[in-house]
This record gives C-alpha cells, sequence and structure tokens, in this order.
C-alpha cells in the first residue's frame, strides 16, 4: 500500500465503513472492490467522539437490516469487465450491536465490522463503542483502521419516515509501511418504495441514493453516487454505484435468516 495509489481508489458503499475501507486498501486494477457486505477489517476506536449524542438502546434490531445471529447473505457483483459473488454474515448478536463479517466467495479477502444499534439507528465505525473494530486483510497486504471522530447514522431507525441524513467519520489507517489519515461524508437521500428485481426474487424496496466524499491526507478522493434498495426483513437486495468512470452493481442471490 502507496499513498499515490490509494488516491487513485474511488469511495463507495452505503457506508463509510467502505469508504475508508477503500482509502486505506489500494487494491489493483484487477482485484475486484468489496462492497459493504465484502471485504477484514479489526476496528480500534479513539475517545468518544464530543459530536455524537446517540445513546445505545435496548434489543439490537432493524426492520430493514436483520441483525439474528447466523443471517447470511450473497450478492453477485457484476461492472468494469469483472464478475464475482461476495458473502456475508452475522456471527454474533447484542443489545448493544451485532459483528459482521463478510468476504469474497473465493476466500481471498475478509471484512469483519462491529455496528453498533442505537435509538437513531445502525452505526457502523461508531467512536462512541469502545467494542468497534475494524481491520483489512486481503492476498495484497493488511491494515488498521481507528475511528478518532463520528457524528450521525449509517441507516436511521425510521427508514420508512426518513427523507435525507447525514454520516460523517475521521480516522487514521495503519498498513505495513505507513501511517494514512483521511475522514468520509456521506449524503443520504431516501427516494421512496420501488420495485426491484434480483436472482432472489421481486421486492417492494426502500431506495437510497447517497453521495459519498471523502479526504486522504488532506487530499479529496473521487466521489462516488450510490443507489441502494432495502427490503424490509432482508436487508440489501440491489446496490448500484457510479465512482468516476466506474461502475458496478450488486444484486442478492441468496439470504438465510434464523
Amino acid at each position: 500500500m502507496n499513498e499515490d495509489s490509494v488516491r487513485r481508489i474511488p469511495i463507495g458503499h452505503i457506508g463509510v465503513a467502505a469508504a475508508v475501507l477503500l482509502a486505506v486498501h489500494a487494491c489493483s486494477p484487477s482485484t475486484p472492490t468489496p462492497p459493504l457486505l465484502v471485504g477484514t477489517v479489526e476496528v480500534a476506536t479513539a475517545d468518544p467522539s464530543s459530536g455524537s449524542t446517540s445513546q445505545t438502546s435496548g434489543e439490537c434490531g432493524h426492520d430493514y437490516f436483520p441483525s439474528e445471529e447466523t443471517t447470511a447473505w450473497e450478492l453477485a457483483v457484476t461492472g468494469d469487465g469483472t464478475n464475482y459473488n461476495s458473502t456475508a454474515t452475522i456471527t454474533d448478536s447484542r443489545d448493544e450491536g451485532f459483528t459482521l463479517v463478510s468476504g469474497l466467495a473465493d476466500g481471498s479477502s475478509t471484512f469483519t465490522m462491529e455496528v453498533s444499534c442505537t435509538d437513531d439507528g445502525l452505526i457502523m465505525m461508531d467512536s462512541l463503542s469502545q467494542s468497534v473494530s475494524a481491520s483489512v486483510n486481503t492476498d495484497e497486504g493488511s491494515g488498521t483502521i481507528t475511528t478518532v471522530a463520528q457524528t450521525g447514522v449509517t441507516l436511521p431507525a425510521d427508514l420508512e419516515g426518513a427523507s435525507t441524513w447525514q454520516q460523517y467519520v475521521a480516522w487514521e489507517a495503519q498498513g505495513s509501511d505507513t501511517v494514512l489519515h483521511g475522514d468520509a461524508t456521506i449524503e443520504y437521500v431516501s427516494r421512496g418504495f420501488e420495485v426491484v428485481t434480483v436472482p432472489f426474487g421481486t421486492f417492494n424496496a426502500i431506495r437510497v441514493d447517497s453521495e459519498n466524499r471523502g479526504t486522504l491526507q488532506g487530499e479529496e478522493l473521487m466521489s462516488c453516487q450510490v443507489s441502494v434498495w432495502y427490503a424490509k426483513d432482508v436487508g440489501i437486495v440491489k446496490q448500484e454505484q457510479i465512482c468516476s468512470s466506474m461502475q458496478s452493481a450488486y444484486e442478492l442471490v441468496s439470504f438465510d435468516s434464523p
């Protein structure tokens, strides 16, 4: 991993976790870029940010993002001449959050991330939770991420009633030979319900569009425009993203929940 190659990686996906992952790990052009449910991240958070005021609630749960232990997804990913599948499984579910373990179906990379449950919604890389952790591990290298500050939510508790929201994360990433600093800001807009058909079936899903922007070492990274469709009791069923001239699409192939 080097700074010049990292700057060529666009920011993508619905949450800041993926945005930071893309900035931290410089994949070669032939390497698939992991979406949110792909990719290993061992996360250590810094002191709680004074800018975030959400408090953890009772039992962790979200109508549009299942959190039961052993819940599993598989997504087919296409774009820029690449085709591959990704998987994700919830390995631990608690009152205050859950652990999401994702990876490429061929096992070449993994992404383990803690997700916090709050009264306001689900938060990825939440600096309020001292247990939140993320780390990048692939065949090409590894790195650790520390959340320095965080505000906003990734997915509002009342997604059906939400219209616009934002999440911001400042982070420090350490690889084998360098330390990088950056941040990510994601602006979300709900477009309401749309009927979408994917390999796993047809769903009446909520479409959420986002503009993902970030910086690395004080310089702007390429932004991404992302659309995600969430189905009730299932989660993400479809995603499309455009990052500069690169386009990719993700569709749900299988889903299993207890």
